[in-house]
Order: structure tokens, then C-alpha cells, then sequence
């Protein structure tokens, strides 16, 4: 049994044995498994950073190879801004680099002029249009151009409607709603002096951020450069001119000097046979001399005038001139005075009198010399002069007198507002004449049951302007008299354009041509309930339940077509609804300039308002609200056209007194 024993504990202990090897032999590779797990994490950690470290190397070399490119066509850019000498073509090429860089929709210029007192924008840029000088008084802050230069630092607005208030008092001076986005102010400095600013806009809000405001800053410090050069160079260039101009006086008073002693010689006798009268008085204002002329232009000698003293004070024979002498005699000074005297045989002359002192060292009057001209021709020229100027007066008033009674004969024969409401009960005229009469009108007529209406704007204002407009009128009314019930709005205006054709043709030779005209020519049935329109350069507006159509006319004035030419105005039939709001106008009110950076108001800005006036509740609130617009776009400045509107509130059903059935 023992020997049974001892092999069956031998083979007990080999698998023992042998499974703790496998044991330790697993352990082992479990753990060289998880060390190349480890192994292979780190390796990939190693890549993706390694990756990152080149993706962000060769972002670093794009970032620096674009700011290389971009900093050598600033560089490029400023070099042309500098070595320009002429200041309109550093403003255009400062310019064309801001726009080369970032957009822009305007970008202003303002230099300081210490004369007024202000700063003078010579450059303004607003959507690629430049616009007439503007000039700011620095005294009155109502502009951030003002705030800027007055406080020397850079301001940035990134939303204009809502921060201008920051700088300026809104409640003091008005400001356009119709300017939005955002905005940048740069003071322009020579060293610490500053001398100017520019000013861009962006229609878009939070535009300029911090790479942009970098890149208008370079280029600002070319432009500073470049108005200092150019300024310098003026400078240079006048003293330069002042140094010749002292020069050549300098030699001038030189030779003046030289030929001091012969023309001394020469006085005397010069003083003798001038045809001035000439009188000398001595430091204490005693008569000394008198020449032959004084003898001739007053009847007097020497003796004669000096009869009862030689003393200036009693011995002039004009009282008023005494103080004349006695102003010269305190005062060291030359005095020169008009006034009339009476000679020895009682005539009366108009004499000019000029007193010269002459003086010491000291200041003291050593000698006065008076010098009399007989001014008695010119002066009887210049009253008659003043009186044919008081004539040419009094002619002017009776002709703008008889303008205001032509303009008032003109309003009378045009159709007004009370004929429009008795026909639209909802409707409003307005008509604003540039100057006194006008070139714009509006003309109605009725026939068959129907409204026919025009709004013509006569090419020119004033009185050229209002003469056409009568013939116009003139000529709708015998149109409308011969019209038949299937003539269209385009025959109409057709047979408007042959009439004044042959006006034109008749009156050439006489008065080189008339002026065309552009027109909106609509017919209304008499529900109102449809519209004829067709147009020559003048549409028609719709408003519909807030919503804006603009009818289009064609591109050509009335009296621009031949009568042999083949050409038809277009027709466009409308079917109204309730509430429809019809609106016809000139191109005055669009084109006015106003607000504070002088640009016209526009076609947009003028949609924008029809469609609010479509709001209103009464006509005449309609007509107050487009009128007050206007007067606060325009501001200061000076209307440019006649401006006339006509809005009618569709009303369906009701007919005025006068319609017929269709």
C-alpha cells in the first residue's frame, strides 16, 4: 500500500506544481497585456497631440502668411496715401483702401479750420456718392464728429439708434430714424494735436471689431502722415511766397527810397499844377499854403481865406469838416471824408478831402496836408445811380407782385382740394412750390360717370415751370372734351404729347424749345371700384391692407416723342377694394437732400412713409404727417423741386353729385 501511496502524492504535487506555473504564467500575460494596452493609449495620445501640435503649426503659418499678405498691401496702400501731394486725391485713395479692406456704406473726412471755428468735411462718401461740402461748429455739439474731436478719443457705436444718445442731447437735436447700424469716430493727431476726423458707418450693427478697428487704424496713421506732409508742403510753399513777395518789397522800398530825394524835388511843383486843391497847415493847424487849384475849385486866394484867422478851426468855411481836422490833430492819424462846400460865388461842390500828417520822431505832427477833388461830376452820377437804383426796387416788387398774383390766378385755375374731396370724401392735395409760382399741378375733369385725374410735373421750377404747366392744363382740358368713353389713360397722354409737340414746334424760333413733362394719368369708374393708369416717368403707389405695390411707368417725358414715331404708352387696368390707398406725386419729395449728413430721402425712405401716412385715420392727418416729414428731413436746407401729392382713400359705392352712370 506504500508503494501505492507514494505515486499517487507524486503526481498530486507535479499537478500542483504545474498549475501554479500556469497560474503564475497567466498572471504574467495578463499583465504584459495590459502593459501594451497602456503602450498602445500612450502611443495614441503621443499621435493625436502630435497632430494637433501640426494642425495648429500650419493654421499658425496660414494666420501668419494672410497678416504677412495683409500687412504688405496696407503697407502698399499707405505708400500711395503718403506720396500723393494733393489733397482731394489723398482723401480718394484713403478711400478706396478702407473699402479694399471692410465695408463700408459711408466714410467721412473732417479738417479743422480755426477760422470758423469748426470742422469742415471738403470729403463725405455715402454709398459710393459723394456729397456737397458740410461744415460743423465745434461751439455746438449736435453731431459725434463734434464729440469726437472736442474729446480727442475714438468712439464706437455698435448700434446707433440706441447709443447716439450717449454723446449727443437727443432731446435737443433731432435724429434721422432712418440712420442704423454701427459706427466708428477716429480723432486724426499730428503728434498731440489733434486736427481732424474720420468718421465710417456700416448699416449693419456690432461691424467693426477688433481686427477691423486695427486695420482703419493703420491706415489712419498713413493718412495722418499725408495731410502733415501735405499741410507742411502748403505751409513751405506759402511762407516761400511771402519770403519772395518781402523780398521784392524790400527791393521795391529800396528803390522807392533812392527815388525819394527827386520826387521831393518834384512836389512842390507838382503840388502846384495838380488839379487837386491843396491847403498845408503847420503842427499848430495854422493855414500856410494853398496852390493855384484850390484857388480855382473854391474862388478864394490865400489871403482871402484867412481873412479872419489862419487857424483851421475859424477859418474854414465848411463848419462839419472842422472836426475832421481836430480828429488828425489828436489822434496823429489820416482821415479821409466827403462833403459838400460852397465856393466864393455861393456853388455849391461835392469834395472828397483827404488829411496826411506828417510826422517827427517822436510822433508829433510837424505838418498836415489836406487834399481836395472835386467829386461834383461822379456825385451827381452817383445820385442818379441811386435813384435809377430805387426804380430797378420798386420795378422788382411790382414784378414779384405780379409773380404772387400769377401764382394766385394759377392756384385759382388748378384744380384744389375741395374739387378732389367732393369726389374722394377721404383725399388730400399737397402742393408745395419751390419758388413762388409753380411748375407742378394737378389737374381733374369728369365725363361718363368716371374720375379723370393727372399730376404732372413740369421739367423746371418758377415761373418757365408754371407757364408750361398752364399750357398743359390747357391742353387736358380740350383732350377730355373730344375724348371718347373707350379712350385708355395712353391715349390720352399720346395726344397730350403731340399738342405739346406742336408747341414746341411753333414756339422754337421764338423761345428755343419747352421743357417736357412727366405725369401720372389715372381714370376712376364712378363705383370706384376700378383704375385705369399709365404714366410718363411718374408711377402710381398702391397701398393695400399695409401692403405697398408700385405701379411703373414708362421711361419717357411727355413732349419726348415724335409725332411720327411709333410709340404707345402702356395701360394698366387696377380692380380697387375698400381701404385701397392711391397715391400719385412729383419727384420733388424723394429727391429732397436733408438729414445731418445731406443725402437725398429716397425712394425706400418715401415707400416707408406712404405706407405709415396709409395708417392715419383722416386724410388731413395723412397730409400733416407727409409734410411734417418732409420739413424734418429737409431741415436747414434749401428745398430743391416743387413738390406736389395727391392721396385718395378708396370709398366703393358712393358717387359724387356730378357722376353719371357708366
Amino acid at each position: 500500500m506504500l508503494n501505492t501511496i507514494v505515486p499517487i502524492a507524486a503526481i498530486a504535487v507535479m499537478i500542483a506544481v504545474c498549475i501554479a506555473v500556469h497560474i503564475r504564467y497567466k498572471r504574467r500575460r495578463e499583465a504584459c497585456e495590459r502593459a501594451m494596452d497602456t503602450c498602445k493609449q500612450e502611443t495614441k495620445k503621443a499621435q493625436d497631440e502630435a497632430k494637433k501640435i501640426y494642425d495648429d503649426a500650419m493654421q499658425a503659418k496660414a494666420d501668419t502668411e494672410r497678416m504677412i499678405q495683409e500687412y504688405h498691401s496696407l503697407s502698399q496702400s499707405g505708400l500711395r496715401i503718403i506720396k500723393h501731394k494733393k489733397q482731394k486725391e489723398i482723401y480718394n485713395i484713403t478711400y478706396e483702401a478702407i473699402r479694399k479692406f471692410i465695408h463700408t456704406d459711408s466714410i467721412g473726412i473732417g479738417i479743422l479750420n480755426g477760422l470758423f471755428n469748426s470742422l469742415d468735411f471738403s470729403f463725405f462718401n455715402i454709398e459710393s456718392e459723394t456729397i456737397p461740402f458740410a461744415r460743423y461748429n465745434l461751439d455746438i455739439c449736435n453731431n459725434i464728429n463734434i464729440y469726437c474731436f472736442t474729446t480727442g478719443e475714438m468712439v464706437l457705436i455698435n448700434d446707433y439708434q440706441a447709443e447716439v444718445s450717449k454723446y449727443i442731447d437727443t432731446e435737443k437735436y433731432k435724429v434721422s430714424k432712418s440712420v442704423t447700424g454701427s459706427a466708428l469716430y477716429i480723432p486724426l493727431y499730428d503728434d498731440d494735436i489733434i486736427f481732424g476726423v474720420l468718421s465710417i458707418f456700416n448699416n449693419e450693427p456690432n461691424y467693426f471689431n477688433e481686427h477691423r478697428i486695427e486695420i482703419i487704424r493703420s491706415i489712419v496713421s498713413y493718412l495722418e502722415t499725408a495731410i502733415v506732409n501735405f499741410s507742411t508742403a502748403r505751409t513751405s510753399e506759402r511762407q516761400n511766397k511771402q519770403y519772395i513777395a518781402h523780398r521784392l518789397e524790400l527791393e521795391h522800398t529800396l528803390n522807392e527810397l533812392r527815388k525819394s530825394q527827386s520826387e521831393l524835388l518834384k512836389m512842390s511843383t507838382a503840388l502846384s499844377n495838380t488839379d487837386n486843391a491843396v491847403m498845408l497847415l503847420d503842427g499848430s493847424g495854422n493855414i500856410s499854403w494853398i496852390n493855384n487849384s484850390f484857388t480855382k475849385v473854391y474862388g478864394y486866394t490865400l489871403e482871402e481865406y484867412t481873412s479872419t484867422s489862419t487857424n483851421y478851426k475859424d477859418a474854414l468855411k465848411q463848419k462839419d469838416a472842422v472836426e475832421f481836422f481836430r480828429f488828425v490833430y489828436e489822434n496823429a492819424k489820416s482821415v479821409s471824408f466827403t462833403l459838400p462846400h460852397e465856393t466864393k460865388t455861393g456853388e455849391e461842390v461835392w469834395v472828397q478831402s483827404t488829411l496826411s500828417p506828417t510826422l517827427d520822431d517822436k510822433g508829433k505832427i510837424l505838418q498836415v496836408v489836406a487834399v481836395d477833388t472835386d467829386i461834383s461830376t461822379l456825385k451827381k452820377a452817383e445820385l442818379e445811380i441811386v435813384k435809377q437804383r430805387n426804380e430797378i426796387e420798386l420795378k422788382n416788387k411790382d414784378v414779384t407782385k405780379s409773380i404772387e398774383y400769377a401764382s394766385t390766378i394759377q392756384q385759382a385755375l388748378m384744380t384744389g382740394q375741395g374739387y378732389l374731396r367732393q369726389r374722394f370724401k377721404k383725399s388730400f392735395l399737397i402742393n408745395l412750390p419751390k419758388d413762388i409760382v409753380s411748375g407742378d399741378f394737378f389737374w381733374m375733369g369728369d365725363k361718363f360717370g368716371r374720375k379723370y385725374m393727372a399730376l404732372c410735373d413740369c421739367e423746371g421750377h418758377g415761373v418757365p415751370g408754371a407757364f408750361v404747366s398752364m399750357m398743359g392744363k390747357v391742353f387736358l382740358d380740350e383732350i377730355l372734351q373730344g375724348c371718347r368713353v373707350e379712350d385708355p389713360p395712353s391715349t390720352i397722354l399720346k395726344n397730350l404729347n403731340d399738342k405739346l409737340q406742336e408747341a414746341v414746334n411753333s414756339l422754337s424760333s421764338k423761345v428755343g424749345g419747352i421743357d417736357g413733362m412727366d405725369m401720372s394719368f389715372c381714370i376712376i369708374n364712378s363705383r370706384n371700384t376700378q383704375v385705369q393708369y399709365a404714366g410718363a416717368y411718374r408711377p402710381l403707389y398702391l397701398v393695400r391692407k399695409g401692403e405697398l405695390s408700385t405701379i411703373m411707368p414708362d421711361k419717357i417725358s411727355i413732349g419726348g416723342i415724335s409725332p411720327n414715331e411709333n410709340f404707345q404708352f402702356e395701360d394698366h387696368w387696377l380692380q380697387l377694394e375698400e381701404g385701397d390707398f392711391l397715391l400719385v406725386c412729383s419727384d420733388g419729395y424723394a429727391d429732397q437732400f436733408g438729414s445731418e449728413f445731406g443725402k437725398k430721402l429716397g425712394r425706400r425712405n418715401f415707400s416707408n412713409l406712404i405706407i405709415e401716412a396709409s395708417k392715419m385715420d383722416s386724410a388731413d392727418d395723412m397730409a400733416k404727417f407727409l409734410y411734417n416729414k418732409h420739413i424734418e428731413w429737409r431741415g436747414s436746407l434749401e428745398q430743391v423741386d416743387d413738390i406736389s401729392i395727391v392721396g385718395i382713400v378708396i370709398t366703393q359705392g358712393e358717387e359724387d353729385e356730378e357722376d353719371n352712370e357708366d
